[in-house]
């Protein structure tokens, strides 16, 4: 009996499409003999499903490889399983350039069939870069490179009423035609049968801190001392903390809750090997469709009320905050800066507003642009990352400060995560809010900026703030933040 969160109807469109899929290799099998090299060949259909969500989760137990995105304010969700291609440059290449270069080249060979009237048309590659690449990477981050692109085998995306299936496979001039299909309706049979349904009990867990809080605050009392000796502008530090439960930690639960709570955010998921690298971001890098470019600057914080009383006049409060005030326009103006670069029609408003979410709010200004002909996403995505919003001003001053003195292996927190699609549509989130889950452990990353006029006690209340978001989708209390 077909589980309702995953219909019968998505393996039986499966099924009705193999005709579809077999013809598809077959021309891909023959593009590869021409070419010498395997081809990607990619087919979507509209199907019936109702939560890609559950798709995520059922397949825990069937792939090291997943991925999910999700911005419930759009109506609009990804699921990805397993991995038909993938791409890591050498350490010794520029990394995005070298990301776009292999894209271009996978998607110009690709044979490619889907309906032109569906919203959602061919594959699209997960991709994820670390915060800085010149930091020796841990153990903890082992399964997350220093960058990534990666088509899945499976890919569902549900936009508003729609949803799509597409099934993607690498085929070589010796593969069998009928592979991809048969394939393809096989996982897809197999995960309609296993069940899940959100499971968000309280979790007994033990909280250890990556720096002790005292240490934490000595180095952001550094940061300031230099900042006012005018080394730097500013400086974004973070710090971690990690939990230890008796219980494994469900990271599908974990992704609902968060999407339930915080609608407005881009709820991302990234699963490698045995770990999963999730979040809700209020921070979007950069997004691209049809040469419309959209950016967003999002600096300076505050909590929120108890009452709306008390949460209009944190808001005002922020609003009229110098120090706030003068951290969120270094965003704006580098932001604006790097797209004038590629783009042109560069805007944006005057003032920033309030962003508010679930327990926390922000400084906000939305930048919107056109790019130029020739220019990509990833390039868009080298020229913005990193923000001042996470990195600091000015850029490689701030990071050198970062990678000698925050002692914190980043990985892929606060490091552009996303999508991009065979059109070379897509768009990437900043990595924040976020938090590396293991079986039975988690790593919890929040970060806040320096600037001359910082308190190191205020700046640590600051990342207590930001980590309740994660905790509480953990189902953590508050009371355990150190």
């Amino acid at each position: 009996m077909a589980n309702p969160l995953l219909g019968v109807r998505v393996t039986t469109a499966t099924l009705r499409e193999v005709p579809r899929m077999e013809a598809a290799a077959e021309i891909a099998r023959r593009r590869a003999r021409e070419l010498g090299r395997p081809v990607l060949v990619s087919v979507t259909t509209q199907v019936g499903l109702r939560d890609p969500l559950a798709l995520f989760a059922r397949g825990a137990g069937v792939t090291h490889n997943r991925f999910f995105w999700s911005v419930p304010a759009a109506n609009f969700e990804i699921t990805g399983l397993g991995a038909a291609w993938s791409f890591t440059p050498p350490l010794s290449t520029d990394r995005f350039a070298a990301s776009a270069e292999a894209w271009r080249q996978l998607m110009a060979e690709a044979v490619i069939d889907a309906d032109r009237d569906l919203p959602v048309q061919g594959p699209l590659a997960v991709a994820g870069f670390r915060f800085d690449p010149d930091h020796p990477p841990s153990e903890l981050w082992r399964d997350y490179p220093h960058a990534l692109l990666l088509v899945p085998r499976l890919l569902i995306v549900r936009h508003g009423d729609v949803t799509t299936l597409t099934v993607n496979g690498m085929v070589d001039a010796q593969s069998s035609t009928l592979a991809l299909g048969a394939a393809a309706a096989r996982r897809l049979q197999a995960l309609i049968g296993l069940p899940w349904r959100p499971n968000r009990p309280p979790l007994d867990v033990q909280v250890d801190v990556s720096l002790d809080p005292d240490v934490w605050k000595a180095i952001v009392a550094d940061a300031v001392t230099d900042l006012r000796a005018g080394m730097l502008e500013k400086v974004v530090l973070a710090r971690a903390m990690r939990l230890r439960g008796p219980e494994p930690f469900d990271t599908a639960a974990t992704l609902d809750t968060l999407r339930r709570d915080y609608p407005h955010t881009f709820i991302f998921a990234v699963a490698r090997g045995g770990r999963t690298f999730l979040g809700a971001s209020p921070e979007r890098l950069v997004s691209l469709r049809n040469g419309d470019v959209a950016a967003s600057a999002l600096a300076g914080s505050a909590p929120r009320g108890k009452t709306p009383e008390e949460d209009a006049a944190l808001a005002s409060a922020l609003l009229q905050s110098e120090k706030d005030r003068a951290e969120h326009a270094f965003v704006v103006q580098m932001i604006r800066a790097a797209l004038t670069d590629y783009c042109d029609a560069v805007q944006a408003p005057e003032l920033p507003t309030i962003m508010q979410v679930r327990n926390v709010q922000h400084l906000f200004t939305p930048i919107t642009a056109r790019i130029r002909p020739g220019y990509d996403i990833f390039d868009l995505v080298q020229r913005l990352h990193p923000t001042p919003a996470v990195g600091g001003k000015p850029g490689p001053a701030a990071l050198a400060w970062i990678r000698a003195r925050e002692q914190l292996d980043r990985g892929w927190y606060a490091a552009p995560v996303g999508w991009v699609d065979a059109r070379g549509d897509g768009e990437f989130a900043v990595a924040l809010r976020s938090a590396l889950i293991g079986r039975r452990e988690a790593t919890l990353f929040a970060g806040c900026g320096i600037v001359a006029a910082s308190d190191p006690e205020r700046e640590l209340a600051e990342t207590r703030i930001k980590l309740r978001a994660m905790l509480g989708a953990l189902g953590v209390g508050d009371e355990m933040i150190g």
